[in-house]
């Protein structure tokens, strides 16, 4: 195992032009561990995502595993990170097994074939998250649990040192909400992910070892979860001193 933290966040600025969402943010996740941040619409959660992985300019230090994000070119390709957006989707038909062995693409030249090697790690992926028997579906036609299912097991293969996932569970069923939070704590304890994950889910965090960031705070820190701190910030989100204001 690195001697490096697996995430390490300092000082860390990043908005929209003038809107600053997140400023001067500082944590750092020593090693792997499950981290829920949580707060209002608008404080900076997608905000935090997008800056990881290149999508928006920041100031200040982000390193994943020792290694500066702004000098890796690829994150995604270098191992370092995988992301699971809001909204992932498929806009053609396309076989359950063919979107799930996707997630070796870092494995493989550009346009390279997969092996019967690769397959057989999709085939255990889909195990692993409990949809084997989605194969050979079409992805377009699964419930919404099932496709996160399947966005999950390809997620799993992309090998990464650190999953991002945002909103995970949301519209889904009570049932693949658990199966979800479930599947990310066995990445933690089972695989030795570190596991980044945006929720509004509180009910489903209470239950869960690893640490809780809410980016509503005046100045945000990682706290141990338990009960009586997800209840906490619960009632702190619910009081109107916890509003976000930009400048």
């Amino acid at each position: 195992m690195s001697h490096y933290p697996i995430l390490f966040i300092e000082n860390l600025i990043a908005g929209y032009g003038r809107r600053v969402l997140l400023r001067n943010l500082c944590f750092t996740v020593p090693q792997p561990a499950f981290v829920a941040v949580i707060g209002h619409n608008g404080c900076g959660k997608t905000t935090l995502l997008r800056a990881l992985t290149g999508q928006l300019l920041y100031e200040g230090i982000v390193t994943v595993n020792g290694q500066n994000l702004r000098t890796v070119r690829r994150p995604a390709a270098a191992g370092l990170l995988a992301h699971l957006p809001q909204r992932a989707s498929v806009e053609f038909s396309l076989p359950v097994r063919e979107l799930v062995v996707m997630g070796r693409f870092r494995h493989h030249r550009f346009l390279g074939a997969y092996s019967a090697a690769d397959y057989a790690l999709a085939d255990a992926a889909l195990a692993r998250v409990g949809a084997a028997h989605l194969a050979e579906r079409d992805f377009t036609l699964l419930s919404g649990g099932e496709q996160q299912l399947v966005w999950l097991a390809q997620l799993s293969l992309q090998d990464a040192a650190l999953c991002l996932l945002d909103e995970p569970t949301q519209q889904l069923d009570v049932y693949y909400r658990r199966r979800v939070f479930g599947l990310l704590h066995e990445w933690v304890a089972q695989e030795g992910k570190t596991v980044l994950c945006i929720t509004h889910d509180l009910d489903n965090l209470t239950q869960l070892p690893g640490y809780l960031l809410n980016l509503s705070r005046p100045v945000p820190q990682l706290q141990v979860l338990s009960p009586e701190v997800v209840a906490a910030e619960r009632i702190y989100l619910e009081s109107e001193e916890s509003l976000p204001i930009h400048s």
